[in-house]
Formats: structure tokens, C-alpha cells, sequence
């Protein structure tokens, strides 16, 4: 185990363990946002990035679960965006912004950047809506929410944040793994593989079909080592082995532990850009 994934273990156990204490929920939209902020302000400063990773892949997955990026969803309808660069920081927006993003029912999800922060970034507001997304660094899609009465803006999201130079976002596999890829964030370029001790408190455990390519970077591959007609489960080998996942990412798992690791609704994070 490297440095970085003894330090990403440990910050998640703090976290998940102030959570419970709590009773934070950190995977249901009813999480309240002080105690949200403040548990995550902390470990932010303390922690460093891969916080920030995780928290905005569990946010990718609460703002669309509405469906907002069904793949017969047709993107017809466009909005002016306001904004604010990093080298042309427009002060209302960021304020807007700011107040966009922390004033929904799903604020307890986000990265909690502070304005100072966000100024650096590349912010985009739906003019007249609580609604937008942010680039950081110039392409790290972050912040994308929608606490607004529009609805249907997934596809609009994804592509305006690909105009504006958007290349990269994460997610958990499941969903939005068929429709990112078809979206076009089809390059998996890093996977990090579910742990228990950093399981999010309170995880609603659903399901992931993870034979299905819709749901999971791991299903063609899985196909591919199945042995037999035997039930999928009975099928898989059950040792660890070499594959390539979704885009040709090289990983090593066990197929038969990782088939019933997704059936219990732990999937693994995914990272992906164009």
C-alpha cells in the first residue's frame, strides 16, 4: 500500500467515523448543511485532494439521479450563462454562485469551497436560476448542481461544460457509467476500487449489474472470463486476475468477489475524461 492510499484510508475513517457520531448522511439528500459544511470544511484542510475527489463523485450521482441524463433525453433547449474567470473575476457572480450552490436540499453532497476558492475557478451560472457548474483548473467538471425548478439539464450541463473546456469528471459505477461514456467522457484513466473503511455513512447499498455495460466499466470483461453456463455468479473464477476494464484500463480483481461486491451495492469510483 503506498503513502497516498494509507493517507486516503485514514482521512476517510475520520470521516466516516465523525459521521456516524453524528448520524450525517452523507449519501441522502436530507443531510443537513451546517453540519455537513462543517465536517467537510475540516477535512478539507486537512486532507487534501482526494477528498475533494470523492465528495464530487458522490455529488455527479445525486445531481443526476433525476434522470437528467437519460440517453433518449434530446438536449433541444439552451440558457445564457453567466460567468466568472479567473482572470476576469466578476464578484457577483461568484457570490451567486456561492449562494447557487449551498442554498438546495442537496447542499450536504458538495466540496465545500470557499469564495475565495471558487474565484480561481471557472464558474458558470444559468442567468436567472440556481443552477450551474465549475471548472477547476480549466477542466475538472466540480460543483455541477441544479437547485432550481428546471429540470432536464444534464445534457445541457454536459455539454456546455465540454464548450467551455471541461475534459475531465468522476463518478461512482453504476448508471451514469453508460451514460458518461455516451456522453463522451469515454477514457477511464483511473479506478478506485471499493473499501469498507471508507464506505460513505449511511450508503443505500442498491444494486449495480455489473455484466451489464450500461452500469459498469468491468462488464465486458467480466463476459469474457465467464466459465461454463453456470449461473453469472457460479461463472466468474474466483481469483485474482489481470483485465482490461472499460477503455482498455488495465486493473487486477477478483471477478467472482467483485460480482457480489456490486450485488451488494458497493461499486467501485471511476474516474474519466474525454
Amino acid at each position: 500500500m503506498t503513502d497516498l492510499e494509507k493517507t486516503i484510508r485514514k482521512m476517510i475513517r475520520e470521516v466516516t467515523n465523525e459521521a456516524e457520531k453524528n448520524s450525517f448522511l452523507l449519501a441522502k439528500p436530507a443531510a443537513e448543511y451546517a453540519m455537513a459544511r462543517t465536517l467537510f470544511e475540516q477535512e478539507l484542510q486537512s486532507s487534501g485532494e482526494f477528498t475533494e475527489v470523492a465528495f464530487n463523485t458522490m455529488l455527479a450521482m445525486n445531481v443526476f439521479m433525476d434522470g437528467s441524463l437519460d440517453e433518449n433525453e434530446r438536449a433541444s433547449t439552451s440558457y445564457e450563462l453567466e460567468f466568472s474567470l479567473p482572470k476576469r473575476i466578476n464578484e457577483q457572480v461568484v457570490n451567486r454562485f456561492f449562494e447557487s450552490l449551498y442554498g438546495g436540499s442537496r447542499s450536504g453532497f458538495l466540496t465545500y469551497y470557499t469564495k475565495e476558492e471558487l474565484a480561481k475557478m471557472h464558474l458558470y451560472l444559468i442567468k436567472g436560476h440556481n443552477a450551474g457548474f465549475a471548472l477547476k483548473g480549466g477542466n475538472d467538471i466540480v460543483s455541477v448542481h441544479n437547485n432550481s425548478e428546471l429540470r432536464g439539464l444534464g445534457k445541457f450541463f454536459l455539454n456546455a461544460a465540454k464548450e467551455k473546456g471541461g475534459t475531465m469528471l468522476d463518478h461512482f459505477d453504476g448508471f451514469l457509467s453508460g451514460l458518461y461514456r455516451k456522453n463522451g467522457f469515454s477514457d477511464v484513466y483511473e479506478v478506485y476500487q471499493w473499501d469498507e473503511q471508507y464506505k460513505p455513512a449511511m450508503w443505500s447499498y442498491d444494486t449495480v449489474n455489473i455484466l451489464n455495460p450500461k452500469t459498469s466499466i468491468y462488464a465486458e470483461a467480466l463476459s469474457q472470463v465467464r466459465q461454463g453456463e453456470a449461473p453469472e455468479q457460479l461463472s466468474l473464477p474466483n481469483e485474482n486476475m489481470p483485465i482490461q476494464a472499460e477503455s482498455g484500463y488495465s486493473i487486477t480483481i477478483n471477478p467472482n468477489v467483485k460480482y457480489n461486491q456490486y450485488l451488494y451495492g458497493r461499486p467501485d469510483v471511476i474516474l474519466r475524461r474525454v
